[in-house]
């Protein structure tokens, strides 16, 4: 602990002793920089505050301190947001690589903390239906091997950043054919993930799946942040008419398919075993893959490494079910 205080405290002065960054004797306050790294990445004061739990005139405040500080303008303010200028930008790159040496170094502490045993936290991040369908009911399984873990789930669409220590882990739906890998990441191939299109059995009135014209149907598509994908593209195109219904929630899809609302693309290890759905005889989907993925400073973590070990045993069977 008392090494990763001195190069915390070492870091913070490399930053602090740049001739443009004045020290805490003139007023400088550190957390201003916490503000405008948020600001930065974010484009504005209330993304910046909803990141950091604050509101935007706080935010506002300490980017204005910062400024005057420095005696330089780091944002040009524009109605739809705040973009850098090129002292800010300057100033990011600085602040941003002591922010990512930062995180490696309490990285490497939490990694020489532990003990033979496995205890301790370990941060799942993955989307809400991998979460509710695939790890909730293999749990006790881990709990039970590992008594001393304790597991949070970050639950979202949202794509964590494992280099800020945002988690620790991610399990991750990427496309089949280009997954993106991060130089500073280890990936684990988990296996495939199988979509079907599904209909509730009480909206085909008893008609025969492979006599539905299914193309006619109402059905659920995905938001716009979901659009340029494959699976998305292929739903659009399949059917002949715009969704009836969109949402970046695949628990919601699929309570809509289930209420006999709408047809809809879902994954197998939702649907397969639903006795209340119905598989319509589309043409295959694109697939996607799941993916673990983790920092490769945790590679010798013996939390990240349970979880990896458990994950790899169980979600391979229940994603192909």
């Amino acid at each position: 602990m008392k090494n990763t205080q001195q190069t915390a405290q070492r870091l913070r002065a490399e930053v602090l002793s740049r001739n443009d960054v004045p020290d805490e004797a003139s007023g400088f306050d550190w957390n201003d920089l916490k503000y405008f790294l948020a600001v930065a990445r974010e484009g504005g004061l209330s993304k910046a505050g909803l990141l950091l739990g604050s509101s935007a005139s706080t935010v506002s405040r300490h980017i204005a301190a910062l400024e005057r500080h420095l005696h330089v303008r780091l944002f040009v303010r524009l109605s739809t947001g705040y973009v850098l200028t090129d002292a800010g930008s300057e100033l990011f790159e600085r602040v941003a690589e002591v922010e990512r040496r930062t995180h490696a170094v309490a990285r490497g502490s939490s990694v020489a903390a532990e003990q033979r045993q496995v205890t301790g936290l370990v941060r799942l991040a993955t989307a809400d239906s991998i979460g509710t369908f695939v790890l909730v009911p293999h749990l006790a399984t881990l709990r039970a091997r590992h008594p001393g873990l304790r597991v949070e789930l970050l639950m979202g669409h949202a794509q964590v950043d494992l280099t800020r220590r945002e988690a620790d882990v991610a399990l991750r739906i990427l496309d089949a054919q280009h997954p993106v890998a991060h130089p500073d990441h280890v990936m684990h191939r988990i296996g495939p993930i199988r979509f079907d299109l599904y209909a509730a059995r009480a909206m085909l009135q008893g008609v025969a799946p492979e006599q539905v014209d299914w193309r006619s149907l109402d059905h659920v598509g995905w938001d716009s942040g979901w659009r340029h994908l494959p699976l998305a593209q292929w739903l659009s195109a399949a059917f002949e008419r715009p969704a009836a219904f969109s949402s970046n929630s695949m628990t919601v899809h699929l309570s809509l398919i289930r209420a006999g609302v709408c047809a809809g693309m879902l994954p197998r290890y939702m649907a397969a075993t639903d006795p209340s759905l119905v598989r319509l005889p589309a043409e295959d989907a694109p697939g996607r893959e799941l993916w673990l993925v983790y920092h490769r400073d945790l590679r010798d973590s013996l939390r990240v490494q349970a979880m990896r070990r458990f994950i790899e045993e169980v979600v391979p069977a229940a994603i192909l079910a």
